[in-house]
């Protein structure tokens, strides 16, 4: 909330941008103002347009994967200094680099639907047909909602603003309790799934990527019921509630989004020229070919480990891995198209990358260890001139089919130590979650692989370690960590405090052997390592954000 006006100014003026998605491309606008705009259904798809990309900006680039796969520790950071590393070993202070970039981005994507929510009702004077101006509405509280439940996860206790005008006139403002976030979160992502269209253009929001959304916020809310930490007089404290309406909103989408349907090749996920395919519900929507600050994506440059791979655009990713413990994971489960897809290993030939060096492919070689390959889509000619400086053009995955299998298991599975197929629900959880392994099958391989071989019975370790396998680099982990640590604290931390953090090792691609670890200082995992600290220019500006939270009561639509 630092930068208040910055928010303000994105609210209103970031309706001009350029780019190969139809929706992305938003005609200038002389003098705009509330009062001149929202005329027709064009501005109100312009407006919304804004939340797919630029208010991330910040998010995207590192923190995402910074705290989703580094503090879960899928990666290791082989430079001290570096935040990823620093959150990796739970030596974060309020100061850490990016901790404030996190937060403000978030809360711009709070300011920026803010200012839709608050401002869109002027299309009805205009006659705008309100099935279009509540399917706006139905994108911004969306995206509130998913920021909403970024900031609960991260930080726990935050301010809920609806009036960003408001606070813009004072910032010191109380934080909200985790349980009243959690609810509003869902709350806005309800309103989505009833208001947003069956099926739009590619890359805008549904009612199934609201759907599918929605079973994720709702097993959180299960996990914290779970625990106890619902107030019983304000919420529902049933887990199974929860786990139930999880349920059917992942099988809502599952049966009934027909457009929607996993890729045959899980690498190929991974490409510009796949940008929104068939497989994705919900994915930031970075201009490709575009050098105009904040609508390209950056995370190719940040976590890329050569130049040349790229065609001579910036790299400055070699310092980060997957780490050790990912590593061997992905190794003794036999994978192959998941391992090729999310991190380079010596011998590996990828015949769409590096297509400008004298090979016209890139053949990983010199590695002792495995940098990260998902999100490196290479240069500019191998991603059709998607890939320009600073900008790799790759629409960030957020939400994809195969999580909402998984999510549909684990809903089924609820507070059941297993299920099998003698149930109706048993038997769709484990035939989803069995299409998930499938895909990740090699075809070509002469024997089956029985580490991927479908599964008769589900337990929720199957199913945690099938999510980190299918979702890792896509800022996921940590937060199945935190909802975990909802119900089951003391085996979380003994999970965290077990993982060997800050080990190196070596990899061939057929071997691997671990090394020594770097020796570097790391605090333990603790109950309070659980969660973030608030930015220190946030708590200097606002004192209150130390303070005891107070509720915020959520109005019912």
């Amino acid at each position: 909330m630092k930068k208040i006006e910055k928010i303000l100014i994105i609210g209103l003026f970031s309706l001009v941008g350029a780019g190969c998605s139809d929706f992305l491309d938003v005609t200038s606008k002389q003098e705009l103002t509330y009062e001149t705009f929202y005329k027709n259904a064009n501005d109100c798809r312009s407006a919304t347009a804004a939340l797919y990309n630029a208010v991330w900006f910040d998010f995207n680039s590192k923190f995402l994967w910074e705290i989703g796969d580094s503090r879960a520790n899928n990666m290791y950071v082989d430079l001290a200094t570096y935040a990823s590393a620093i959150f990796n070993r739970f030596m974060e202070t309020s100061n850490t680099d990016d901790l404030e970039n996190g937060w403000d981005a978030l809360y711009s994507v709070i300011g920026q639907s803010d200012h839709i929510l608050n401002n869109i009702y002027r299309a009805l004077d205009y006659g705008v047909d309100p099935k279009v101006v509540n399917a706006c509405k139905g994108e911004a509280r969306f995206m509130r909602g998913l920021a909403y439940w970024y900031l609960a996860s991260i930080w726990g206790n935050v301010p809920i603003i609806e009036d960003p005008v408001q606070l813009s006139n004072n910032f010191v403002v109380r934080t909200n309790h985790r349980e009243d976030v959690l609810q509003y979160a869902m709350k806005d992502m309800e309103f989505a799934a009833t208001y947003l269209p069956e099926s739009d253009e590619p890359g805008r929001l549904t009612r199934y990527s609201a759907l599918g959304m929605l079973s994720r916020l709702y097993i959180t809310a299960a996990c914290y019921a779970r625990g106890g930490n619902f107030s019983p007089e304000r919420y529902e404290t049933n887990p199974e509630v929860y786990y139930r309406k999880a349920a059917e909103a992942a099988l809502t989408v599952c049966e009934e989004g027909t457009q929607y349907s996993l890729m045959a090749d899980y690498e190929q996920l991974f490409r510009v020229q796949n940008n929104n395919n068939s497989e994705s519900l919900f994915a930031l929507q970075w201009v490709p070919g575009s050098t105009v600050y904040g609508v390209g994506n950056r995370m190719q440059i940040n976590l890329c480990y050569s130049t040349e791979m790229l065609g001579g655009l910036k790299a400055y990713g070699g310092s980060g891995y997957l780490s050790a413990e990912f590593v061997e994971l992905i190794h003794k489960r036999g994978e192959l198209s998941r391992k090729r897809a999310t991190f380079f290993y010596n011998g590996a030939v990828y015949d769409y990358i590096g297509t400008a060096t004298d090979a016209g492919k890139w053949v990983v070689s010199g590695r002792s260890m495995c940098n990260v390959k998902k999100h490196i889509v290479g240069g500019t000619k191998d991603t059709d001139g998607g890939a320009v400086a600073e900008n790799s053009g790759f629409a960030t995955p957020m939400l994809r089919l195969a999580e909402v299998y998984l999510l549909y298991a684990e809903a089924v599975l609820g507070t059941k130590s297993e299920i099998d197929a003698t149930t109706v629900e048993g038997k769709k959880a484990l035939l989803y979650f069995n299409n998930v392994r499938e895909r990740a099958r090699d075809k070509n391989a002469e024997e089956p692989n029985e580490n991927l071989a479908d599964l008769t019975r589900l337990t929720l370790d199957d199913i945690w370690t099938e999510r980190r396998c299918e979702l890792a680099m896509e800022g996921q982990f940590w937060y199945d960590i935190v909802r975990r640590a909802y119900w089951n604290k003391e085996w979380v931390l003994d999970f965290l405090n077990n993982q060997k953090r800050g080990y190196k090792y070596t990899y061939d691609g057929s071997t691997f052997k671990w090394r020594d670890s770097d020796g570097r200082e790391a605090k333990p995992a603790t109950e309070d390592k659980l969660l973030l600290p608030y930015p220190l220019n946030e708590v200097t500006m606002n004192p209150l954000l130390r303070e005891e939270p107070v509720h915020f009561d959520i109005a019912a639509e």
